[in-house]
């Protein structure tokens, strides 16, 4: 069970319910339209940053959890079938959504490097971070309707990280961010 120490004899519930007191007002999504990579490196980071939802849009409702180690178990998970569907959702429940995505240029008028003094400036206090399947990227509809996209700068060779490990990086960052405000 990998489970902080203190939660070891707790049940599922039990740590869900801790997991929901612990969690912050913002969530993430991943596109998974045409497989499930990283989805569950995702779940797993959201449960370790205490991210309150995780989403996954298109695709199948089914996916490999044996990368989540089990924080699926306590992790807040939806399917979401479209990305209509998704931005309703956002619509519906008060989000903002921040697309993460790199190496678009036509959209450099709202698009922020992620360790920007300011990135978060202006956010209310629910964002959506939503990332793009692995080697898709995000659809021109998401990004077209995002408040504000964010971006990791590169400076090496390599033009992206994997998706798995730019949520990470994101879920860190903004998780200190929330935590210093």
């Amino acid at each position: 069970m990998n489970v902080l120490d203190h939660l070891k004899t707790q049940t599922v519930e039990q740590i869900k319910d801790y997991c929901s007191t612990t969690c912050i007002d913002a969530s993430v999504a991943m596109l998974h339209v045409n497989a499930d990579y990283n989805l569950s490196t995702l779940v797993r980071n959201a449960n370790f940053f205490g991210f309150a939802q995780v989403m996954y849009v298109g695709g199948s409702k089914n996916w490999d959890r044996r990368g989540s180690v089990g924080t699926h178990h306590y992790t807040n998970l939806m399917h979401i079938k479209t990305e209509e569907q998704l931005m309703e959702y956002i619509d519906d429940n008060g989000y903002e959504l921040i697309a993460v995505e790199n190496n678009i240029p036509e959209y450099s008028h709202k698009t922020d490097d992620l360790f920007a003094p300011d990135v978060f400036y202006g956010l209310g206090n629910k964002p959506l971070f939503v990332f793009g399947e692995e080697q898709c990227g995000l659809s021109k509809y998401i990004l077209d309707n995002c408040k504000k996209i964010v971006t990791i700068e590169a400076y090496g060779s390599v033009r992206s990280l994997n998706v798995g490990t730019t949520s990470g990086i994101v879920m860190a960052f903004y998780r200190n961010y929330y935590n210093q405000r």
